[in-house]
């Protein structure tokens, strides 16, 4: 179904929820970081928060869980069930599991790993996550594969789905990524990020990506007075339609980012966005 999701990393809500940064302890048992920020929305809160703006899909940050105790992912859990929201992917944004340095990448394994025990307990339907920042090479594609075979099947002992995504330096090539998963030998999900695309091949690179995406996390570029480029947005839009796209459309926002946020207030953002994705989608359009 092509619904409206939003990431806890959308718009204005990093700021609401405290700009919060935790990240696990060595001993993986626990988290240790800080909210930068008063917070003005409890994550316990986030999903009923959500729900009554009518979405009913949330992507979740690793950095926004203040506490990996097993009583706070018991409630954090319910919650997204009381407010009937599902938590659709656990954002993975560290480890190197890319990298050239064995114990780099053993470690990124083993911490991708932690986290897929964490999404299984938040009852979420998957995780997301990349190899990092290293250079993609022949040799690092080869290993990435085999990484991501090893990880693939400790998400089904998990219960949870794997995705990547066109995040980062190892995955900013539409062949590089698409290579790793064919590679993996396994049935991969794969967020098609349309600002991560930006730049002078983003269309081809679009191209490539969406006759696998599962989700899209929406971005729109906006012009010097703050105005969606209306055609762009339509036409990664109509990219993704074509291409028979039929999944969460995470609304992120707008580039530039900060120009963006400051120019809209939270939910006439999301309005703002889900109206680009109805232009395009119509009645398809759930959200």
């Amino acid at each position: 179904m092509v619904r409206a999701g939003l990431s806890s990393f959308s718009l204005h809500l990093p700021d609401a929820l405290g700009d919060p940064w935790f990240e696990l302890n060595e001993d993986y048992k626990g988290v240790s970081g800080a909210f930068r920020q008063t917070a003005t929305l409890d994550l316990l809160d986030f999903p009923a928060e959500v729900a009554a703006q009518g979405v009913k899909c949330v992507d979740l940050c690793i950095q926004h869980i203040p506490n990996i105790e097993p009583g706070y992912l018991a409630e954090l859990r319910a919650a997204f069930a009381s407010a009937d929201v599902e938590l659709y992917q656990l954002l993975i944004d560290i480890g190197e599991v890319g990298s050239p340095d064995p114990e780099k990448r053993s470690a990124g394994i083993a911490l991708t790993k932690r986290w897929m025990e964490i999404a299984s307990e938040l009852g979420s339907s998957g995780v997301r996550y990349v190899p990092g920042d290293s250079a993609p090479t022949p040799e690092t594609i080869s290993q990435c594969g085999e990484a991501f075979q090893e990880l693939y099947d400790y998400s089904v002992a998990c219960g949870v789905e794997a995705a990547t995504e066109n995040y980062k330096a190892f995955n900013k090539q539409a062949g590089d990524l698409l290579q790793v998963l064919d590679l993996s030998e396994r049935e991969y999900g794969l967020v098609a990020d349309f600002g991560n695309a930006a730049g002078p091949n983003k269309y081809d690179t679009l191209s490539q990506l969406m006759p696998r995406a599962t989700a899209i996390h929406q971005w729109v570029a906006i012009d010097e007075d703050g105005a969606i480029k209306g055609d762009d947005s339509k036409r990664c839009l109509t990219m993704a339609r074509d291409n028979g796209f039929d999944g969460p459309i995470m609304l992120l926002g707008g580039q530039p980012y900060q120009q963006y946020r400051d120019t809209r207030e939270m939910w006439q953002a999301v309005d703002e966005l889900r109206g680009e994705v109805r232009s395009v989608f119509g009645d398809a359009f759930q959200g």
